[in-house]
C-alpha cells in the first residue's frame, strides 16, 4: 500500500524505461493505457503513475474514479498480465500507481488495441520492438522450476497416501514389485525428486504435505467451477485443491465425472452413448495444465471451467517459445517442468510426453464433437476448451463405414484433418488428399490451380442432407436455377428444404419463388401434396 510519502519518494527519479509519469488530470485512454503497461513489462517491468505533471510535480487525476477496482482485470484482457493498480489520496492531488510485472521468460508482452504491437520505451517516447530485441527475448531458456530445491523440506514432509500410491504406479510401470518396500529415499532419488537429499519442487508439488504446499508453493492450486449456463457469471458449485497430487488426481476426475451426462445416440437397432466429458482427454488435460503451468507467477490458480456445453482448462504461462495454438499439435515436446513431466511419465499417469494433446484432439473427433480449441490462449495464459456437446456422429459412423468396407486404416493426422474439411466445408489444401481421394471420402472442386476439396457426395447422402452438398459443391453467382436443375439431376428428386439448405442466403420464400419459376418454364414438376410431396425433372431434355 502506498503512501503520500511513498509518492514524494518516487518522483525525485527521473523516468526511465521502467518509471513513466503522466499528467491524465481527466483523461487516459484505454489504448494509451495497454501500450504503457505492455512497453513497462517488456523492459522488465515497473511502474506508471497518473497525475503527475512532466516536471514531476503532482496536478491530480480524476480518472477511474470509483471504478479502480474494474482497472486490473481489463489492463489483463488488453495485455494479458495481471497488473496492481492502488490511488493516492496526495495532499496535492489524487495519484494512480499501476505496478507492472516483467513480462514472463522467453514472452513478449502484446499491446492490444493500442498504437504498437509490441511496445518498448525508446527515450522520451515509445516505439515497436526491433528484430533484434525480439530474437533475444525468444531465445531466452526458461528454467525448470520442478527441479528446484526446497530448503528445509525432509522426507518427513511426504504425505503417506501420495507416497504409496506414487510407488504402487512406479512398481506397475517398471514391472519392478520391490519398489512398493524399498527405502523412499532411494525411489525419489533414482527419479530425481530428490537431490543431494533434499526435496525438489517437483516433490512436493506430487508428493508433499498439504500445510507444506501451503506454505511454499500457495499458487500450486486447482479450481474446479460448474455452471449450468456456460455463459453466466456465478457458479452453480466450486471446489478446489491444494494438496499432493498424487493424492487427488482421482479425486478431481470423480468431481468432474459427478456431473457427467450420458448422451445417447442410435447405432443400428442398438442405442448407445457419449458422455460430455470423456475421462482420458479429461485427465490428459488437468495433467498437462500440471505439467505445463509457470509456477513462478504467484497469485493465479490453475482453473477447470465445466458446463454442459463444455470443458476448459485455465493454466499460468503461455506457451513455451515458438509454440502456438497453430502448430501445437506438430510441435515437438516441450516441458516447462521436466521433473513433473517425468514423473508423469514414469507412473503412466500419462502415456508419453508430448502425447497428451494428440489424445485430447482424438477422443473430441471420434465422438463427433468436433475440434477443442485454445481460445482465451495468449501470452501468459494457455486455455483448452474441450467440446461436451455431439455435433456430427454421423460423420464418425461414416468413416467407420469406409474403413470395413475398403479395409482401410487412418492415423491420427488423417482424422484430423478430415474433421477440418468437415468443419470448414472446403478447403483448397490437404496433406493427404490421395489416399482420400481413392477411398472416394473427398471430391476435387474446380480446376487446376483453384482446385479445393469436400467431403464426398457419398458423405451427404450418407447423411441424408444432399442439398449441403449441392450449395458447397456449386454455389456460386451463377443460376440458382441450374443449380436446382443440376441437384435434381444428381439425386432424381428434391424436397423445398434441401434447396434452402442449398441457399441458406435466401430466404424460404426466395426458395419457393425460385421453384415456382421452373415449374412455369416447365422444366421441373411437383409430386405429391405441397407439405409431403418433392419436385422432379419435368422431361428428360433437363435429364
Amino acid at each position: 500500500m502506498y503512501l503520500p510519502e511513498d509518492i514524494d519518494d518516487i518522483i525525485q527519479n527521473s523516468e526511465t524505461a521502467t518509471l513513466e509519469f503522466k499528467e491524465a488530470r481527466i483523461n487516459f485512454s484505454d489504448s494509451e493505457r495497454s501500450d504503457y503497461c505492455a512497453a513497462i513489462a517488456n523492459m522488465g517491468g515497473g511502474r506508471l503513475l497518473l497525475g503527475i505533471a512532466n516536471n514531476k510535480s503532482v496536478v491530480g487525476t480524476n480518472v477511474y474514479q470509483g471504478a479502480i477496482n474494474q482497472i486490473p482485470q481489463q489492463v489483463y484482457q488488453q495485455i494479458g498480465i495481471t497488473v496492481s493498480v492502488e490511488e493516492v489520496q496526495h495532499q496535492r492531488g489524487r495519484v494512480v500507481v499501476f505496478d507492472i510485472p516483467p513480462r514472463p521468460v522467453g514472452q513478449r508482452v502484446k499491446s492490444n488495441g493500442g498504437k504498437y504491437t509490441y511496445p518498448v520505451r525508446r527515450g522520451e517516447s515509445l516505439g515497436e520492438m526491433d528484430d533484434a530485441m525480439t530474437r533475444e527475448i525468444l531465445n531466452e531458456v526458461q528454467p525448470d522450476f520442478s527441479s528446484g530445491v526446497a530448503d528445509n523440506l525432509t522426507l518427513d514432509d511426504l504425505n503417506e497416501r501420495a507416497l504409496n500410491d506414487f510407488k504402487k504406479r512406479r512398481a506397475e510401470k517398471t514391472g519392478n514389485r520391490g519398489l512398493l518396500t524399498a527405502q523412499v529415499a532411494q525411489i525419489l532419488a533414482d527419479v530425481e525428486l530428490i537431490r543431494d537429499g533434499k526435496l525438489t519442487f517437483a516433490c512436493l508439488l506430487l508428493l508433499g504435505k498439504k500445510e507444506k504446499i501451503n506454505a511454499f508453493l500457495p499458487q500450486a492450486e486447482i479450481i474446479y467451477e460448474w455452471r449450468n449456463d456456460p455463459d453466466q457469471i456465478h457458479h452453480d458449485f466450486r471446489t478446489s485443491w491444494r494438496a499432493p497430487y498424487f493424492s487427488v488426481y482421482d479425486e478431481i476426475w470423480n468431481t468432474i465425472n459427478a456431473r457427467n451426462i450420458r448422451m445417447p445416440y442410435q447405432e443400428g437397432f442398438v442405442q448407445q452413448e457419449i458422455l460430455a466429458f470423456d475421462e482420458k482427454a479429461c485427465r490428459e488435460a488437468v495433467n498437462n495444465a500440471v505439467a505445463h503451468r509457470d509456477y513462478s507467477i504467484g497469485g493465479r490458480s490453475i482453473i477447470i471451467h465445466a458446463s454442459p456445453r463444455s470443458f476448459s482448462v485455465i493454466s499460468p504461462g503461455g506457451f513455451p517459445n515458438e509454440i502456438t495454438p497453430e502448430n501445437v499439435l506438430n510441435a515437438p515436446p516441450h516441458w516447462r517442468n521436466r521433473l513433473i513431466a517425468e514423473a508423469f511419465e514414469g507412473t503412466e499417469l500419462v502415456e508419453r510426453s508430448g502425447q497428451g494433446i494428440d489424445n485430447i484432439f482424438e477422443a473430441s473427433i471420434r465422438q463427433g464433437k468436433g475440434l477443442p480449441n485454445f481460445n482465451g490462449t495468449n501470452g501468459v495464459t494457455v486455455q483448452i476448451n474441450i467440446p461436451a456437446k455431439v455435433k456430427d456422429t454421423e460423420f464418425i459412423k461414416f468413416l467407420e463405414k469406409v474403413v470395413n468396407e475398403k479395409q482401410a486404416i487412418f492415423s491420427f493426422d488423417e482424422i484430423y484433418e478430415l474433421e477440418k474439411l468437415r468443419e470448414k466445408k472446403i478447403l483448397p489444401v490437404l496433406k493427404h488428399k490421395e489416399k482420400f481421394l481413392k477411398l472416394g471420402i473427398i471430391e476435387k472442386v474446380g480446376k487446376t490451380s483453384g482446385t479445393k476439396y469436400i467431403l464426398s457426395h457419398r458423405y451427404y447422402s450418407y447423411q441424408e442432407k444432399p442439398g449441403i452438398y449441392t450449395r458447397i459443391k456449386g454455389f456460386s453467382r451463377e443460376s440458382k436455377k441450374e443449380l436446382i436443375l443440376e441437384h435434381l439431376r444428381r439425386e432424381g428428386r428434391g424436397r423445398r428444404e434441401d434447396f434452402i439448405d442449398a441457399f441458406p442466403e435466401l430466404k424460404p420464400q426466395d426458395v419457393t419463388n425460385l421453384l415456382s419459376e421452373l415449374k412455369r418454364e416447365d422444366k421441373i414438376k411437383r409430386i405429391g401434396s405441397d407439405r409431403a410431396g418433392h419436385w422432379e425433372l419435368k422431361n428428360k431434355l433437363y435429364n
